[in-house]
């Protein structure tokens, strides 16, 4: 496991109003009652407590943050810990898709491009978070409210200003959660609630300690630099397990938090789910009452973010298997206890087919070297919008392939009944791409779901011959079944990401964040990483950023642009003027600026630079400049 930097040591806790920290009580073994009813199984929960309540002011944390003496020093290098991984597959029992797989996906990606950003800014940059320290990776997330802004990462928790992406607090990870007694947080999580006005948050603490814990939260108003009730859960009375990889989920009754539950010592135990009473949250009574659920063999269970203020069953989906191309259908319902039920009482077959785990390995390409980790096929996040329940994934292709030695990386995106069956969906990919080509890597996608049942994804995009990328796809409620608009670059890559800190992987995510504006219900916002400037070479030299999208959609979408095809850039680096002009021209695109440098006789006359990159997908007829070698050298 890669385990935490340098110790942070213990901060004291700023405790800004009605602070409460009661003792853990023991949990018991929660009861696993199988159910006959629908073929389904059923698990109980047993009532937990928290050990640590308190209240904190946002505003005045980010004054205080703000007075202090900035650190003046070099950064400290901070590996968080790596997402703990479960082999596959990661099935009960398997139900036989209706579908005959693999379902075609000759139509998976239209030639209609997405839509344009109406809106685009930084989120956060790499900054260093408590102490100087600077994190890898950031875990990009981010949430959007009526007016404000709010990125949760593990550097920093940022406000903005919506209209404008203006910063108007920031508190670092640490002392956000440092009054409930957290020293060493990580994996945030954010959504925020529309209907009832209310930003919810989770994260764990201390990997792989006896005092490893569960941490949530929930604002007091639609202000997030307003009052914050936070809690702690002990992880493990027995001292002996911690609590990795949190997913976030709620319903107008529930709040459910997926862990994946690990020993000390790094083997895998079982998944488990914290479950809250939302009423009770929401009115900062009993720390939301909360229950425990665990779940042998259960891994990275998602519940779904859900826009309605009528449904009462939480669904939640969890990848199964790569090589069967597999997923388990969940359903919560209840308080007191709460019942958690797998639909069907198995796996479910995609039609997709089934696709190779992408890793974890550094296989996404960049330019300049040092691929970046691309992680293994857990889903990225659930909504559950207009009675159907929609998620994404990284997948590896083709199938059939060791993990970590696929030819490509896809954004896999599948719609679903609320029985489990499979609907429609895609894969987001670039079936020409390579390790060496410049073709394009997809990964650490999440997604959301408008009122119009538009559908954004949010994405990384990797080439080698291209800096790491942020991105998105577009599907319209209206556009044809299994298709997702072409992919957009949403902001361009600034240079080389080398940032291991010695510790092998180049890592990359481990996840990434897209919301509905409350305040239109059809606008969509991503908030997607990619690689900043560097400073300096070497490992550590590398440089993560992040930046927020918003995308129009419902009646605010413009017509599609007509289907002209697009231009992509062909590769004609040593060709001569005129071939490589007719080869820009085949491809749709149109000869841009020349620009001449000294070369050596050889390359005199020959392109030794286009721009943009070979690979890029852009409008019809673009432009692509061309650097010519003069000679003379």
């Amino acid at each position: 496991m890669g385990r935490a930097g340098p110790s942070r040591g213990r901060r004291s806790a700023l405790v800004l109003a009605g602070s409460v920290s009661v003792l853990l009580a023991p949990v018991g073994a929660p009861s696993f009652a199988a159910s006959s009813a629908r073929d389904q199984v059923a698990y109980s929960g047993v009532r937990a407590h928290a050990s640590h309540a308190a209240a904190i002011d946002f505003a005045q944390l980010a004054r205080l943050e703000r007075l202090k003496k900035r650190y003046a020093g070099p950064l400290i290098p901070a590996r968080m810990p790596e997402p703990q991984e479960k082999a596959e597959p990661n099935n009960r029992i398997t139900l036989p898709s209706p579908f005959q797989a693999p379902l075609s996906l000759s139509a998976a990606t239209s030639s209609a491009p997405s839509p344009s950003p109406a809106t685009s800014f930084l989120a956060q940059a790499d900054a260093p978070g408590g102490g100087g320290l600077s994190f890898i990776p950031p875990d990009t997330q981010g949430a959007v409210g009526p007016d404000k802004l709010m990125v949760a990462l593990n550097s920093n928790f940022v406000i903005q200003q919506k209209s404008s992406g203006a910063v108007l607090g920031t508190v670092s990870m640490a002392a956000f959660w440092g009054a409930v007694g957290a020293t060493q947080p990580f994996d945030p999580r954010v959504v925020y609630d529309p209907y009832n006005g209310r930003w919810i948050v989770a994260a764990v603490n201390d990997a792989a300690t006896a005092a490893a814990s569960i941490l949530y939260g929930v604002s007091d108003t639609s202000d997030p630099q307003g009052m914050w009730h936070l809690y702690s859960l002990d992880a493990d009375a027995s001292d002996q397990a911690w609590a990795d990889f949190p997913t976030l989920g709620f319903n107008k009754n529930v709040v459910a938090i997926g862990l994946n539950m690990f020993t000390n010592a790094g083997s895998y135990l079982q998944g488990r789910l914290i479950v809250l009473d939302y009423g009770a949250l929401r009115a900062n009574s009993g720390a939301g009452n909360p229950f425990t659920v665990n779940v042998p063999g259960s891994f990275t269970i998602q519940p779904a973010v859900t826009y309605s203020t009528t449904e009462n069953t939480l669904y939640l989906v969890e990848h199964g298997s790569s090589a069967g191309g597999t997923y388990s259908f969940w359903t919560l319902t209840g308080l007191g206890p709460p019942s958690l039920s797998l639909v069907s009482g198995a796996a479910k077959t995609n039609p997709l087919g089934p696709w190779t785990v992408p890793g974890s390995a550094n296989v996404l390409p960049q330019n300049g070297g040092f691929p970046a980790d691309a992680a293994d096929a857990r889903i990225g996040n659930a909504v559950f919008r207009n009675g159907h329940i929609y998620y994404a994934q990284t997948v590896g292709l083709p199938t059939g392939l060791a993990p970590g030695t696929e030819a490509r990386t896809a954004v896999q995106w599948v719609e679903l009944d609320t029985n489990g069956n499979f609907v429609q969906g895609g894969r987001i990919s670039d079936p020409s791409a390579t390790s060496a080509n410049g073709g394009h890597w997809y990964a650490f996608p999440s997604l959301s779901v408008n009122a119009a049942s538009d559908v954004l994804v949010g994405f990384s995009e990797f080439q080698s011959n291209d800096f790491p990328d942020a991105g998105y796809a577009f599907r319209a409620g209206t556009d044809p079944a299994n298709t997702m608009r072409a992919p957009v670059t949403l902001k361009e890559g600034e240079g080389s990401y080398f940032k291991t800190f010695g510790g092998g992987r180049n890592r990359w995510g481990d996840y990434s964040s897209t919301q509905v504006d409350p305040s239109d219900d059809k606008s969509i916002w991503t908030v997607q990483e990619y690689a900043g400037s560097p400073a300096g070479s070497g490992d550590g030299s590398g440089h993560w950023s992040t930046w927020w999208g918003k995308v129009a959609g419902g009646s605010s979408l413009p017509p599609p642009p007509s289907l002209r095809p697009p231009c992509v850039v062909p590769n004609v680096i040593g060709m001569k003027l005129a071939p490589a002009k007719a080869k820009i021209k085949s491809r749709k695109c149109r000869l841009g600026k020349l620009t001449y440098l000294k070369s050596t006789r050889k390359k005199k006359g020959r392109v030794l630079k286009a721009s943009p990159a070979a690979g890029r997908r852009l409008g019809n007829h673009a432009r692509v400049n061309l650097t010519l070698g003069k000679g003379r050298r």
